[in-house]
């Protein structure tokens, strides 16, 4: 069902037209009808030859921007309307900015109050109108004189309506359910009810939703569109949700309900445009994002990647320009996303566009090379989308560029549960690993190889993902708890053959009073050859045995009677103080003995 939302200048009969067109005063505050003036977003909807559609009406007055930029996002059809007695008016001119920002390109433009001037004012009107929506979106638009006193000119309004709707229909596309929510209450015995446009697919009574940014999964009890219960609602419709598990206070204008989260970001880079009134917009200026039906404050970076502005380079006047925005709150953001600028300071929109990269590096100039690399995004599918972003992210979730595509699946990369990596970052990882491997046999050439864990902790990542990454290489080899470059082979030297044999004979020779490790003549990583091989065994810091040599002490202490001393141990096999507590100590760790206050008894 198509959306058709007003645009105009206050009071220039925006929603009088709405009422001629659907017999519903879309009007609902007390104060809006005391005051003759549209303050918040009013509803109404009729059957137009066969297709029924929803109107959106949004406030004229300029002090109520920011609650028309709150209903005019999820219009297919725009109404722009311009009281011919008036003409072309400030609001008249805002209100088409955001509709050429926003790149809605189905329109007609409504020149009420014709009862009110002469055919000749109401040419000079036309012809006027005709040159104001000149280079916009609307350009093509049809220009229909009405009347919503006399009636004139309404069933021709319906005709073209009816067309520009049936159009809407035919490019609507599916995707995911999205509702930005755009009023909240309560109802006795129901619960919390949210209204706004159902966007992208279906909802579904029963069927569990989530709300940002509450971050809650909740369950639609019923479903309204027109007045009527629905069991499931089509995208399109103005639609009110019936929750369970959430208060009104916990949703409200600026929520978004969907059927899966949507990653949020704090920086996205965008493609900006400035409305053609804008002088400037530079990055001092105090600005709010409107996306959806929210509102939030963001911070404005131009990157370098697109061309500059004016004079400084900072600025852009009616032009494009790629810009870094920054939010303290994290917001739900998708490739293609529209947008609106509006610069509090001039209480004015100044310019909009859409996002580009949905999770961007909060640095200017990082986001400036992924902005490069993501130029063509806004031309591709959902599909190649997500390709091109998990190539600038090299590593991402499955799930996170789904969220960010809408529901994109990368077509390339290798895939480890949820995270997929890309071919170019698997191949830069593959790279560090040859050189850190090679730098640890450098290091290390005794050993086997790398413990595969602290590979994987110096790249980053997890074993599992590790072991993906490095099967598609042949460079290296994995031998299950440690990696190594697949030419190496650990082995000692003849020289280092010596050197332990050496070090062997010094051991034996001396029985069990063993000279101290320091005094072997071994350095490290032959030491570490050694014991790992079990030709020797470590007691202490200081020494070493031979295997032979603890076995022999270990038959000999099995002819003590428990509990036996320290004392008792030095004189079974003639040695020192120095030799027998850290003997024992091994013993006890062993399993062999078991102390008990100063003594020990055998297990």
């Amino acid at each position: 069902m198509p959306v058709i939302g007003t645009a105009g200048h206050v009071d220039h009969g925006k929603s009088t037209l709405i009422e001629a067109l659907t017999g519903r005063d879309p009007d609902r505050l007390a104060e809006e009808k005391e005051r003759g003036l549209t303050i918040d977003l009013g509803f109404a909807w009729t059957d137009l030859g066969g297709i029924e559609v929803s109107f959106v009406d949004v406030p004229g007055h300029e002090r109520f921007i920011k609650n028309m930029l709150a209903g005019i996002e999820a219009v297919d059809v725009a109404l722009l309307v311009v009281a011919v007695d008036e003409g072309w008016m400030p609001q008249t001119e805002e209100h088409l900015a955001v509709l050429d920002l926003l790149g809605v390109s189905l329109g007609v433009v409504a020149l009420t109050k014709t009862d009110r001037v002469d055919e000749d004012l109401l040419e000079l009107a036309t012809l006027e109108v005709a040159e104001r929506i000149a280079g916009t979106a609307l350009e093509s638009a049809k220009l229909i004189p009405v009347s919503a006193i006399s009636g004139a000119g309404l069933d021709e309004l319906r005709i073209e309506l009816r067309s520009l709707a049936e159009r809407a229909d035919q490019q609507r596309r599916p995707g995911d359910p999205a509702m930005w929510v755009d009023r909240s209450f309560s109802i006795d015995g129901a619960g919390t009810v949210v209204t706004g446009t159902l966007l992208g697919g279906s909802l579904t009574v029963g069927e569990s939703v989530s709300v940002w940014p509450a971050n809650r999964s909740v369950r639609i009890r019923g479903l309204h569109s027109h007045e009527e219960t629905h069991q499931s609602v089509e995208p399109g419709r103005r639609t009110a949700a019936n929750l369970v598990g959430i208060t009104r206070d916990e949703i409200g204008r600026g929520s978004l309900l969907t059927n899966l989260p949507w990653p949020t970001s704090s920086a996205f880079s965008v493609r900006l445009r400035a409305a053609r009134y804008a002088d400037a917009v530079g990055e001092r200026g105090a600005y709010h994002l409107h996306m959806g039906s929210g509102s939030w404050p963001v911070e404005l970076r131009p990157l370098s990647a697109a061309p500059a502005g004016p004079d400084d380079g900072t600025s852009v006047g009616g032009r494009e320009m790629a810009v870094l925005l920054r939010s303290d709150t994290p917001l739900p953001v998708r490739v293609g996303e529209r947008f609106i600028l509006r610069e509090t300071g001039r209480q004015s929109v100044v310019a909009g566009g859409r996002i580009v990269d949905p999770a961007a590096p909060h640095r200017a100039t990082q986001a400036s090379l992924a902005f490069k690399q993501l130029e063509k995004i806004l031309e591709v599918d959902c599909d190649e989308a997500a390709t091109m972003l998990l190539d600038v992210r090299g590593v991402a979730s499955v799930a996170a560029l789904a969220g960010w595509t809408a529901g994109g699946q990368p077509g390339s990369g290798l895939r480890s549960g949820d995270l997929v990596i890309s071919n170019a970052r698997a191949q830069e990882l593959v790279d560090a690993a040859v050189t850190t491997v090679t730098a640890f046999h450098e290091e290390h050439p005794l050993r086997e190889g790398m413990p595969i864990a602290s590979l994987a902790s110096g790249l980053g990542l997890d074993i599992d993902v590790t072991r993906l990454v490095l099967a598609t290489d042949q460079r290296i080899r994995d031998d299950g708890s440690s990696v190594a470059i697949a030419s190496f082979n650990a082995g000692l030297t003849d020289r280092q053959e010596a050197d332990l044999a050496g070090a062997i004979k010094l051991l034996d020779d001396a029985g069990f009073n063993v000279p101290k490790l320091t005094e072997l003549g071994l350095d490290r990583e032959l030491l570490h050859i050694a014991l790992r091989e079990e030709r020797l065994v470590r007691v202490s810091d200081d020494f070493v045995f031979l295997p032979a040599q603890l076995a022999d002490i270990r038959a000999r202490v099995g002819e003590l009677s428990s509990p036996f001393g320290v004392g008792d141990f030095k004189d079974l096999i003639g040695v020192s103080r120095k030799y027998a507590v850290p003997l024992l100590e091994y013993f006890d760790a062993a399993g062999v003995t078991r102390r008990v206050g100063n003594d020990r008894v055998l297990r």
